[in-house]
């Protein structure tokens, strides 16, 4: 057997798709990809430094990769964009980190390894787009497929432009090449990743916008195409419209808005404001009435007041997302937010996400109750440790399924119940899969 690597992964779903990258890489050199670190020759921690919670979430599973080392000879490596920022200072902070490298030049991986096993090292590459890569994909449902990498917005509060670099779009051929492969293979569902998916192209005004792109993907006939995130100042009717001609492409929409007062979002360098936020998820659901938004936001932004706070709680009334990821603010190492006073106290961050958190859960629960007596279509990803079925309807949100199926299946299931976090029924059968690919039954019942 060859040398056994276990990856564990924090971050977003380009960090998740990355670690495939990575045990692709690996596997493809004639390592043995396992699932824990007790079974492991070399741990791979693929960090995350978008939030703290998540940086310290690694330090603290370094302590048990230490722990294993006292008894018998592991390695351990630490990348992603918590190496690029952190680089070869991680190797003099931590003496059980044998080496680091960064969020691309995965390729010399392998070397890199091999060249641990004699001194710790840190390979740190400049960011570039590795156009074409070996993939080992953990879904056998939904393979994700990069578009674009890195940002150049620069956020004042985000560390991603100095992890990753600036926006680079990928060749258009590789990506339409990418997903023809996985709909060959059998695969139901892509998901296109970036950082600003709907950035794509503007680097590179040869490839095409990111609606033509969305269109030319759904030609190839996968049966459903998603994709994350996007930018609220990107988004337009001529990507909306793309949307809603395709029928494949899911009514669903990330677009991260992380505060609804113009004040923070203009200290944010966010670069569109709150009237515009409103207009375009107005205009969205328009042109596709059942389009699910969902965002992220962040409370206890330096200088964030009482009345900061008010207007990010009527944006949640205002546009009733389905899904909200919040997050208490943490200054991030080489951010322009990093040199204010993080002046808002821990006590009111927590409180007002908190209050966040618990609207929020209404407003789901009354969302989803719009559902019950529906069919909706669903993709059956998995089973839950209840053993119900589960996957996820056309606009995303979770469906857990009573009935048999298959990992894979389009089923229809009729909905009898729902909870703040998924709705839940009966499979009726099998979807037709040569018929229209319907949105839910009821597509004016919503907005």
């Amino acid at each position: 057997m060859g040398t056994r690597v276990c990856i564990e992964t924090w971050g977003c779903q380009m960090n998740l798709h990355q670690s495939e990258v990575i045990a692709g890489v690996l596997t493809s050199a004639g390592y043995v990809i396992v699932d824990s670190l007790e079974q492991a020759d070399v741990v791979i921690f693929n960090g995350c430094m978008v939030r703290q919670l998540a940086e310290e979430k690694v330090f603290g599973r370094i302590g048990a990769v230490a722990d294993e080392k006292r008894k018998r000879p592991v390695l351990l490596g630490v990348g992603g964009c918590m190496g690029q920022i952190h680089g070869d200072a991680l190797i003099r902070r931590v003496a059980s980190i044998d080496f680091v490298f960064g969020a691309s030049g995965h390729h010399a991986l392998p070397a890199l390894i091999e060249q641990a096993k004699g001194q710790r090292v840190a390979a740190l590459a400049e960011p570039i787009f590795e156009s074409e890569w070996s993939v080992q994909r953990q879904s056998a449902v939904t393979g994700m497929v990069t578009i674009t990498e890195g940002c150049s917005n620069f956020c004042s509060y985000c560390i991603v432009p100095y992890a990753r670099g600036p926006m680079r779009s990928r060749p258009r051929d590789l990506i339409l090449k990418e997903v023809d492969d996985l709909c060959q293979r059998g695969y139901k569902e892509v998901l296109l990743l970036g950082q600003n998916v709907n950035s794509y192209g503007t680097d590179q005004p040869s490839y095409g916008s990111f609606a033509e792109l969305l269109t030319q993907v759904a030609a190839t006939g996968i049966r459903r195409v998603r994709f994350t995130t996007s930018h609220p100042k990107d988004i337009s009717e001529t990507i909306f419209l793309a949307m809603a001609q395709s029928p494949n492409v899911c009514h669903h929409l990330h677009l991260a808005c992380q505060s609804g007062s113009d004040d923070m979002l203009r200290a944010m360098n966010r670069k569109y404001d709150r009237d515009h936020y409103i207009a375009m998820t107005d205009l969205g659901r328009k042109i596709m009435p059942d389009l699910n938004f969902s965002t992220d936001l962040i409370v206890g932004f330096p200088g964030e007041t009482d009345a900061d706070f008010e207007a990010t709680m009527t944006l949640i009334e205002r546009v009733r997302f389905g899904t909200v990821f919040v997050a208490k603010y943490s200054p991030r190492p080489m951010t322009r937010s990093a040199e204010l006073p993080d002046d808002v106290p821990a006590s009111v961050k927590e409180e007002r996400l908190d209050r966040v958190l618990s609207r929020q859960r209404m407003i789901a629960l009354e969302e989803n109750s719009r559902f019950v007596g529906q069919d909706l279509d669903v993709l059956v990803e998995g089973v839950s440790r209840s053993g119900l079925m589960y996957g996820r309807a056309d606009d995303h949100r979770t469906v857990m399924c009573l009935g048999e199926a298959a990992l894979g299946d389009f089923v229809v299931v009729h909905v009898e119940g729902t909870s703040v976090s998924s709705l839940s029924g009966s499979i009726l059968g099998q979807e037709n899969l040569e018929g229209s690919h319907d949105r839910h039954s009821d597509p004016e019942s919503g907005r």
